[in-house]
């Protein structure tokens, strides 16, 4: 709703969630969606509304309890992929960098004190990778666009249900890089870029299986 500019009704929907988790006692809140992580981590900091509410990702939470000795993924997985930095878990999934200050008016844009910018360096890169390093039999192929350089699969910001084409032919043209490295799957973080491949694969007839991150991790866990 927020990126597709109904801000009010993200507001609203924002005040609804944290009053449940708040009642709820819960101190941390896991996801397995890249969406709702930057809604969650990025946003509700932004709007004040997170509080002290931890925010984690699923594939964060997995690979804590793996190096914690409390998952042990112990059956083989005898894949070959690749992985899917999805947008809003990457890029869009570091910490929001409160400021205050003000903006000094003249030909360059400035600020006083200066502002940093979020540049996508510190998402969500390495936990999602150190879950399917520590699956047996799994091997791991990069593209060659990755982490805050990977290419968007056109799910996030509303874009299916204005853009449907647009949507299709980016997550085709994601599908393409993956397809080169040679691996007999794709795997993501995010049920929206996993919706987003399942129909290009539909469409363009490709070889390529498409997972979530948590199947793969299940089976190993089986």
């Amino acid at each position: 709703a927020y990126q597709m500019g109904y801000k009010s009704d993200f507001w609203k929907q924002a005040e609804a969630n944290m009053t449940a988790f708040r009642q709820s006692g819960a101190k941390t809140l896991v996801t397995g969606c890249a969406e709702c992580y930057f809604a969650f981590k990025v946003l509700y900091d932004k709007f004040n509304f997170k509080g002290d509410l931890e925010v984690v990702h699923i594939s964060e939470y997995a690979a804590r309890l793996i190096k914690e000795g409390k998952l042990k993924p112990v059956n083989r997985v005898e894949k070959t992929v690749t992985y899917h930095d999805p947008c809003h878990l990457g890029r869009q999934g570091e910490p929001y960098i409160h400021w205050s200050g003000r903006e000094v008016l003249g030909d360059v844009r400035m600020f006083d004190p200066p502002k940093e910018r979020r540049r996508g360096t510190y998402g969500i890169y390495e936990p999602p990778r150190e879950v399917l390093k520590a699956l047996p039999g799994l091997k791991l192929v990069e593209m060659a666009r990755l982490k805050e350089y990977a290419w968007c699969c056109g799910a996030g910001g509303g874009v299916p249900e204005t853009n449907p084409d647009f949507a299709l032919w980016t997550a085709t043209e994601r599908l393409k890089e993956a397809e080169i490295t040679g691996v007999e799957a794709i795997v993501t973080a995010c049920p929206w870029c996993v919706q987003s491949f399942q129909k290009s694969v539909t469409r363009n007839d490709s070889g390529l299986i498409v997972y979530d991150i948590t199947e793969l991790l299940d089976e190993a866990l089986k």
